[in-house]
């Protein structure tokens, strides 16, 4: 299954971009574009369903610093 995903908020970009990799990786999830600033992150990401829900839920916790204040489908 492919999704695409945007997140909204204030981010610090390497602190998330390090999370959401290390994210994927423990769930076997395939990230094959991203784009990470301070204030949207998007991805467009490859996986099993269930696996793509937790790898959101991860995303919308984050990292300490980071705070998301919306997320949506975008495909």
């Amino acid at each position: 299954m492919v999704r695409e995903i945007r997140l909204t908020g204030h981010f610090d970009p390497e602190a998330l971009q390090a999370f959401v990799k290390a994210r994927a990786r423990l769930l076997a999830v395939e990230i094959t574009e991203m784009s990470v600033s301070q204030f949207c992150f998007e991805a467009r990401i490859v996986g099993e369903e269930a696996l793509l829900g937790m790898f959101e839920m991860s995303c919308l916790l984050g990292p300490a610093g980071c705070i998301v204040t919306g997320a949506e489908d975008i495909a």
